[in-house]
């Protein structure tokens, strides 16, 4: 098979068998760049919950369901539906805050979720919900005019 416009195809050589690939020359090879960039990595879980990117939370969030299938004896159907709601409630942003969700950044590890509640139904299986935030009404006082001309009435022709 020609390649089109003409253009030739390189193939690879084969070496002897028990050579090593050489190395490329001048990339990959800058020391500085792979230090800081492990550095950052290794740094990613120390910062608080609220300032994780997506991808880190969701990792956090599985390490925290694995934990909870333990402490509970949980099932695999009953830890997949745990893994659901935690990250339905994830995408629904009720876990942005950092008060929703308690996070230790020494153990980078996952405390608590506020408002996830397990259910046991009656055939023993544990079924887990988190409650949404509840919008709390405010109340405001109405400024009352004890002015003497508001309670006087209109006069009555008669």
């Amino acid at each position: 098979m020609q390649s089109p416009l003409g253009t030739v195809r390189k193939t690879r050589k084969s070496g002897s068998s028990g050579d090593a690939p050489p190395t490329p020359s001048g990339y990959g090879l800058n020391p500085e760049l792979e230090n800081f960039l492990n550095v950052n990595a290794n740094e990613a879980y120390k910062r608080p919950w609220h300032r994780l990117e997506r991808g880190l939370r969701l990792n956090r969030i599985r390490a925290f369901v694995e934990a909870e299938k333990q402490r509970l004896q949980l099932s695999d159907q009953d830890t997949e539906y745990l893994q659901g709601k935690v990250e339905k409630a994830l995408e629904k942003k009720l876990l942005n805050s950092k008060t929703c969700v308690i996070y230790d950044q020494e153990k980078e590890q996952i405390q608590e979720i506020k408002g996830l509640i397990y259910h046991k139904t009656a055939d023993g299986r544990i079924l887990s919900s988190i409650v949404d935030k509840k919008l709390g009404t405010t109340f405001r006082k109405k400024n009352v005019k004890t002015d003497s001309a508001a309670t006087v009435s209109p006069p009555v022709d008669a």
